[in-house]
């Protein structure tokens, strides 16, 4: 399962957010601040973040710069959130590594739109579920003797 965390200091929009991300397949993390975020990256390694551009590291530091100076190889997809839809606001999130960026409030078809786009790029795995035939006594020749014929899982 594809792992998001949700780095937002209003617990408002981590819920809304958390929601709509569980609803989309992923398994889900919160945190409240930069340095929470900084470790739950640490321990979980997430395919997602999702970071409120307002977040600042102890250190002075936006979040995002934190993130991308943390991940050895890992690279999370990382999306920056903010109110502001300025294009000063975006293009120094970008500047600054972000792979997206939302502007709140957001809705989940928008958020769903945004990840495909993600997938993509190759920036994010796609959550799809496993799937597995199964069918009493049926035997792999079997199964692949459906498949030959139809060329896909019916």
């Amino acid at each position: 399962m594809v792992t998001a965390l949700v780095a937002d200091q209003s617990a408002e929009a981590r819920d809304a957010a958390s929601h709509m991300l569980e609803r989309l397949g992923f398994r889900m993390a919160g945190a409240a601040g930069a340095e929470e975020a900084l470790a739950l990256i640490a321990e979980t390694a997430p395919d997602l973040v999702l970071a409120e551009g307002s977040l600042q590291t102890a250190g002075g530091r936006m979040l995002l710069e934190a993130i991308r100076m943390q991940a050895d190889g890992g690279r999370p997809c990382v999306f920056h959130v903010t109110s502001d839809p300025g294009a000063a606001s975006i293009r120094r999130a970008m500047d600054t590594g972000a792979d997206d960026y939302l502007v709140k409030p957001y809705d989940e078809a928008l958020l769903r739109f945004k990840l495909a786009q993600a997938r993509t790029r190759g920036r994010l795995e796609a959550a799809r579920p496993k799937l597995s035939l199964v069918q009493g006594g049926s035997s792999a020749v079997a199964a692949s003797r459906y498949f030959g014929v139809y060329g896909k899982a019916v």
